[in-house]
């Protein structure tokens, strides 16, 4: 019995030593990230044409906005049901130009011709979004304005949404420095709104019924937490001035916001740039206080819009202004950036979103772009790594807001919806370098049983031009049609696993 004893406490011993082996004492278990979604309490209702995209206006004439002649309509709706934007800085060197014969006026960059409506109001028809269009300020011409939406009214029809009055008149004087063209110097708002006056009366002649949204003002950070906070001071005066003259019940307020400018862009020697905030990083992007400074922005204008019980919508926007940044706004970073930016607007109670789109620069932050002259000439558009974060976001639209709660020490967003047949689904954005680990998701008082998933993955936050979405990308047709995986509920919960930074979208039920 002794001998037996000690021969079981031998093996014993040996196991346990070859177990020390395998797992040392000194390892731990992989962190996990909990994410508690709260599927009773529901808020309010993300809409269907939330997420839009914004174009330049002298894009009018290209023939790409036709459909039969390119591949971006198939692109565009992809995204869903949205909004199309045509206005921006090139409105306010946009002529409108009813006689295709005329000579374009010399302070004109380019032209709108009744035909580049009739292919925009296809355009809208095949993608199923609707119209807001932009027309030209900086040459005080009220008469010219409402001439084109009369003409945008009978071939846009009713996916015309609204007419936009130039694009961040707060900042002529600036874009006026930069190389914008003449505009007119509005020092302060009070100089703005009698212009604003002239061309609503003429519009609302021209075009009755015709909603007129504004006042498309620029607002948004340079990178500097010092700078930033302040900024919406500056942009308060507008958006008063705008609401005592033209706020109504239900109505539009426009606002543009970027958290971050290429100052390089703008001309700035390297000590001024370092002194307001740096160039930004795919780091800057992803970093918490970004986010933070976002949310601080969206409520502060949610807030002013909705206590005039008016309809907030940020009409232009995207990561990096004077047209991002290559290396950063062009990565796999800048998607998952999408994804936790866009969701933070749609949870804040912001009523639509437009992200800016220069087509033809892929260095851009375009979600939709051409490579070359080539690819332009032959209607080619291919998509950067935020066009799938935009995606994953389409799929939330229509659904009821959730409260969501996240706990833990890595760099992870989540964000929650009830969709209309009663499904829960769930987004998980981790952003964090140097996470590896579970997210468990806990959906309480949701429907039970399995979901699936479709994981937005990239090989590095900085790799330019490339992810994929549920394993798969975007045909060069324009196709796209991602399939799904299966995850079972375990203890109550769902566990998604990341070994890199990437996001995934849960559905349950």
């Amino acid at each position: 019995m002794r001998t037996v004893r000690r021969s079981a406490i031998a093996v014993a011993a040996m196991l346990a030593a070859q177990a020390a082996w395998v797992v040392p004492a000194s390892a731990e278990p992989p962190p996990v990230v909990t994410v508690h979604v709260d599927a009773a309490a529901p808020g309010r209702v993300i809409p269907a044409d939330f997420l839009g995209l914004s174009f330049e206006a002298d894009q009018l004439h290209r023939t790409w906005t036709d459909p039969a002649r390119s591949n971006v309509d198939e692109l565009i709706a992809n995204l869903g049901a949205g909004n199309l934007r045509f206005s921006a800085n090139a409105v306010d060197n946009t002529a409108w130009q009813p006689d295709d014969a005329a000579p374009t006026p010399a302070w004109a960059d380019a032209t709108v011709s009744p035909d580049g409506l009739s292919r925009l109001g296809a355009l809208a028809e095949a993608t199923g979004t609707t119209v807001d269009l932009g027309v030209n300020l900086a040459h005080r011409d009220p008469a010219a304005a409402a001439q084109e939406a009369a003409q945008a009214q009978e071939r846009i029809g009713t996916r015309l949404r609204s007419i936009q009055i130039g694009n961040e008149p707060n900042v002529y004087p600036l874009v006026g420095l930069f190389g914008g063209g003449e505009r007119p110097q509005y020092v302060v708002p009070q100089q703005y709104i009698p212009d604003a006056r002239a061309y609503r009366d003429a519009l609302a002649a021209a075009a009755p019924g015709t909603p007129v949204s504004g006042p498309d003002t620029a607002g948004g950070a340079v990178g500097n937490p010092q700078i930033d906070p302040h900024l919406p001071a500056a942009l308060d005066p507008w958006l008063d001035a705008y609401i005592d003259a033209f706020g109504a019940p239900g109505a539009a307020l426009n606002q543009h916001y970027y958290p971050f400018v290429n100052t390089e862009r703008m001309g700035f020697p390297q000590a001024l740039s370092d002194a307001v905030g740096g160039l930004p990083t795919v780091d800057k992007l992803l970093s918490r206080e970004t986010s933070d400074k976002q949310d601080a922005f969206l409520r502060y204008f949610v807030a002013k819009a909705e206590g005039a019980g008016m309809v907030p919508r940020i009409s232009e926007t995207n990561s990096v202004a004077m047209e991002g940044r290559p290396g950063v706004t062009d990565t796999f970073g800048a998607a998952l950036w999408t994804v936790d930016y866009v969701m933070t607007a749609a949870r804040e109670g912001v009523a639509g979103l437009n992200l800016h789109d220069h087509i033809d620069d892929c260095t851009s932050y375009s979600m939709i772009c051409f490579a070359d002259t080539a690819a332009a000439d032959a209607g080619a558009a291919r998509v950067n790594p935020n066009y799938y974060g935009a995606y994953m976001v389409g799929r939330m639209t229509g659904g009821a807001v959730l409260p969501v709660t996240v706990n833990g020490d890595a760099r992870v967003s989540a964000f929650a919806v009830r969709m209309p047949d009663g499904a829960v689904r769930v987004i998980v954005d981790d952003m964090d370098r140097g996470f590896d680990g579970t997210v468990r998701v806990v959906v309480d008082g949701g429907p039970g049983g399995g979901a699936t998933v479709q994981r937005l993955d990239g090989e590095s936050v900085d790799t330019v031009g490339a992810a994929t979405y549920a394993g798969t990308t975007v045909a060069a047709d324009g196709s796209f049609a991602p399939g799904s995986e299966s995850l079972p509920a375990e203890d109550g919960g769902y566990a998604v696993r990341f070994g890199r930074p990437g996001a995934v979208l849960l559905t349950a039920g």
